[in-house]
């Protein structure tokens, strides 16, 4: 069911901004007909707001581990407050091993921290522009848990392949390639087994993000 949902969502979306690129030659048919538009726009939106408010987020907050206890702290500079779009089990990418994953909002080019000292485990940063291919830099910890920060730039890897880095270093530059439409990095983590693993972030009170909240990093 989500599949459709994200299908239709993304469709609309391509719509809008299609009718936006070309926004002069349409200017005075929104001019006349914007009050239609409105309306049209909120009841085909409103749902998946509804959506994701009650029918995403995480299944079961008992299996992320206390705040406390946690070696994760958010992945960009402390004192810094980001979006979060999406999060745990959301209505579009955040499924399969991708269940635990969040989306923060960062402008092009802003520094992706370690979230947690490990080894630079795999890098791709030469994919371009929005497709199915995005660029991402992966860090195993010494658990054998692997995290991913997605999206970043096209040369955006700051880390080395088999460098060993700490919590608070510099590893990406964030970006808008692969599977988006806004700049941001994604962040998830799974087992060894390559399964959705539940996190939770020092810095976070609760330790769990929610999609549409706001939240201020202390990883330095």
């Amino acid at each position: 069911m989500y599949h459709l949902l994200a299908a239709v969502f993304f469709t609309s979306v391509f719509i809008v901004l299609t009718v936006l690129s070309i926004r002069i030659f349409l200017f005075n048919f929104w001019i006349q007909h914007r009050s239609y538009f409105r309306v049209f726009l909120a009841l085909w939106f409103i749902p998946y707001l509804v959506f994701i408010l009650f029918f995403t987020g995480p299944l079961n907050l008992q299996d992320y581990p206390p705040a406390q206890d946690s070696p994760y702290k958010l992945p960009w500079k402390a004192g810094v407050t980001r979006f979060v779009a999406q999060g745990n089990r959301s209505f579009t990418s955040h499924r399969a091993e991708h269940t635990c994953a969040w989306d923060f909002v960062m402008s092009n080019g802003t520094e992706i921290l370690a979230a947690r000292d490990g080894t630079v485990v795999e890098i791709l940063d030469s994919a371009d522009g929005i497709g199915f291919l995005s660029n991402f830099v992966s860090i195993e910890h010494v658990d054998g848990s692997r995290a991913t920060y997605a999206h970043i730039q096209t040369g955006g890897a700051r880390a080395k392949l088999g460098e060993s880095v700490r919590q608070g270093q510099t590893i990406a530059l964030s970006g808008m390639v692969g599977q988006t439409i806004f700049p941001h990095v994604h962040f998830y983590v799974v087992s060894k087994s390559g399964l959705a693993l539940p996190i939770s972030f020092k810095d976070v009170e609760g330790g769990v993000p929610f999609a549409g909240h706001a939240y201020t990093s202390q990883n330095r």
